[in-house]
């Protein structure tokens, strides 16, 4: 018999996924597949069972957020597996999920999509020796979403990243950046920039309208730094532009 490894964090997002683990195992018994379960319950964790686990899975499956998603890309690149691998959106934002057409919850319509449909190759990010499948980020605002409180995400979901955002302004601040690419090197005072690999991150999801993680390249956004009287205006070009 086929069998898949299904990856969960129950702490992603509202907590229910537990609630639709047998439409999972419905759905993936029915297409012939054996299902071996997996749950997070510590830091690490998830890591040290992907590199102990069998390789003989013809796919892996995990439910989390972005962060869980990233967490199994990595352990498995790090352990060399090339096993395709299937998303069930359960997180806060799931800016990845969203740019692939999945809506958070939509767990029947990821199972179906995982087992009828054929994996395609997609583009992989990678900074010091950690690789990404959304997002790379620097600057002001970047540590928001491990800073906030996993009872205020669960409460007030994308909200909560920007109500932390706002808690930062004291600390705003120009930051020096050199980026460097195979045609030139731009040296650049900045707030923050973001490295896309889909359109957006952090529930903002018409950042990079034209990205693609197919395309072999990554989109390069940053946020120029300005006078502090014109901050209230490069406030609101922002959040107009997002």
């Amino acid at each position: 018999m086929k069998k898949c490894k299904l990856i969960y964090n129950p702490h992603s997002g509202n907590k229910t996924f537990k609630f639709d683990l047998d439409i999972c195992f419905s759905i993936f018994q029915q297409a012939g597949y054996e299902v071996h379960v997996f749950r997070t319950i510590q830091n690490g964790d998830i890591r040290q069972h992907i590199l102990n686990m069998n390789t003989d899975y013809d796919f892996v499956v995990v439910s989390g957020g972005d962060g869980t998603i990233n967490i199994v890309v990595n352990a498995l690149i790090e352990r060399g597996l090339d096993i395709p691998l299937g998303v069930i959106p359960s997180g806060t934002a799931n800016d990845f999920a969203a740019f692939l057409d999945l809506k958070t919850g939509s767990v029947e319509e990821a199972c179906q999509l995982i087992v009828h449909e054929k994996p395609k190759k997609i583009d992989i990010g990678l900074v010091n020796g950690q690789c990404f499948i959304n997002v790379c980020a620097g600057g002001l605002f970047t540590n928001v979403s491990q800073n906030v409180d996993k009872d205020l995400k669960t409460a007030l979901g994308s909200l909560s990243y920007y109500l932390k955002g706002i808690e930062q302004l004291a600390n705003f601040r120009k930051i020096p950046f050199r980026i460097t690419t195979e045609e030139k090197s731009i040296e650049e005072n900045l707030y923050l920039f973001l490295v896309l690999n889909s359109a957006g991150t952090g529930g903002f999801n018409h950042i990079a309208p034209s990205a693609s993680i197919t395309d072999g390249m990554f989109d390069f956004v940053g946020i120029k730094a300005k006078p502090v009287i014109e901050l209230p205006i490069l406030f609101l070009k922002i959040f107009n532009f997002l």
